[in-house]
Parts: C-alpha cells; structure tokens; sequence
C-alpha cells in the first residue's frame, strides 16, 4: 500500500468513525463552568487515550497473532454473522421507535410559553440579556469541571472509541506498519474524527469558545436531525445485508462477505 493509498484509507476510516459527541460533551462542560485548561485537558486525555489503545492494540496482535488470524470455521463465522444482524436490525427498528414516539405531536398547550413568559416585554428582556451576556456573564464552575476531572472524563470519553468500527478499522489499517507511521495514521485519525471537539478545543484555547459554541450549537440543531435519520438507514441496511449472507450460507453454504 503507498503513503498516499494509506493516508486515503485513515481519512475513509475517520469518516465512518466521526464523532461529534466530544465536542458537545466539551460544550456542557464549558455551560457548567469548565476553563481554558480543562478544556485542553479533556482534548488532551481523550486524544492520548484513543492513539494509545490504536497502538496497544497493534502490539498485542503482534504478540497473540504472529501468523495472522487462524481459520475461522464456517459455522463460527455464520453464527456471529447472524448475531450481529439480528443485533442490528434490532437497534435501527428501535430507533425507529424512538425516533416515531419522539414525533408524536405534545399535549394541548405543551411547548408554549407560560404567560409570564410571553408577551413583549419577557421577549424584550431575552433580547437584553442576550446582548449584554458577554465576557462578565460567566457561568459559575461547578463540582466535576477543574482540570483534574476534567482529564479523566477525557480519558473515559476516549474509551468509548473501543465500540467504534472505524476505529478497529484503524488498528487493522496500521498492523504491520513501523512504530513511526503507524502513530502518524493514528493521530491523523483522531484529529479527522474528532475534528468537531478538536476546533472547539481550539477556539477555546484562543478565547473564541463562546461564538464557536453557539455555532456548534446552531449547526447540530439542524443536522441532527438528517443525520439520524441516514445513521439508522445505515443500521437497518447492514442488519439486511449480514442476514442475506447469512441466508445466502445455509442455502449455498458460501459466504458472500468474509
């Protein structure tokens, strides 16, 4: 595989693993008070994590699979292949549960502004303090947001990344790479994933954290949305396609995938 065939499989890989869930967990964070230095922190602990697991990874592969992956037999693979398409046709049908329930239109009056609410002058209020919340207007620092916490929560974050398909795509990308570009592909990985929280922390970091955050804010009221939509059309679509393989193998007894 070339440099550039190699580059073109990480930025693949960070697509089907992009996450924008550690730049919202950061943006809560920050609401709750969170500074500058945690900020990085969590960034920090989370990107440290995710590189090292990808590296870890490769290095207990080398040391449990020097051959390669052994053979799996069929009924093994057919039985996991099953397993995963019943688990995921299960997990879409439920989001579509979800996603039909969350539509159900609310109560008569639900959603309205109660009456001290509403009218011009409440509205007129809202307008004056958005205006005025600026730099004076800074939320107290809450229990669970200094730099210490705020690394480990990081840290824990970072873990998650073990639930992610792209992300063991990336460790199989850079098995058998030297040390060297293996933790290149690995951070370039991470930086394309988590770019939402990467331009976050950043902004934070210049003290632009605020009018970024509104737009993160902004931006992921619109998209959400859509893209769960297309995430729980992906689900339903690979639960369908391991299932027919699965079916394609007890009539055939041939695999399509794998």
């Amino acid at each position: 595989m070339t440099a550039w065939q190699l580059v073109g499989a990480c930025v693949a890989l960070s697509i089907a693993g992009f996450d924008p869930f550690g730049a919202l967990a950061l943006l809560a964070a920050l609401a709750r008070g969170a500074g500058r230095r945690a900020a990085i922190a969590f960034t920090a602990a989370g990107a440290a994590v995710i590189i090292a697991a990808a590296m870890l990874l490769d290095l207990l592969a080398y040391a449990l699979l020097p051959d390669g992956m052994p053979h799996v037999p069929d009924v093994v693979w057919g039985s996991l292949e099953a397993a995963a398409a019943v688990g995921l046709l299960v997990w879409g049908v439920r989001r579509l549960a979800a996603r039909r329930d969350a539509g159900h239109p609310l109560p008569q009056g639900a959603g309205h502004p109660l009456p001290n609410e509403a009218g011009p002058a409440a509205s007129g209020a809202e307008d004056d303090s958005d205006e005025a919340s600026a730099p004076d207007d800074v939320p107290r620092r809450l229990r669970g947001t200094g730099t210490g916490p705020m690394a480990l929560a990081g840290a824990a974050y970072g873990l998650t990344v073990l639930g992610d398909p792209g992300f063991w795509g990336l460790v199989a990308l850079v098995h058998r790479l030297q040390a060297g570009p293996a933790l290149g592909i690995a951070a370039l990985w991470w930086l394309l994933s988590q770019s939402p929280l990467v331009a976050l922390a950043v902004a934070v970091a210049l003290g632009a954290g605020d009018p970024v955050g509104r737009w993160m804010r902004r931006s992921w009221r619109r998209v959400a949305a859509p893209l769960g939509r297309i995430g729980t059309a992906v689900i339903l679509l690979a639960g369908l396609v391991l299932g027919a393989d699965v079916v394609l193998w007890l009539s055939t007894g041939a695999f399509l995938l794998g």
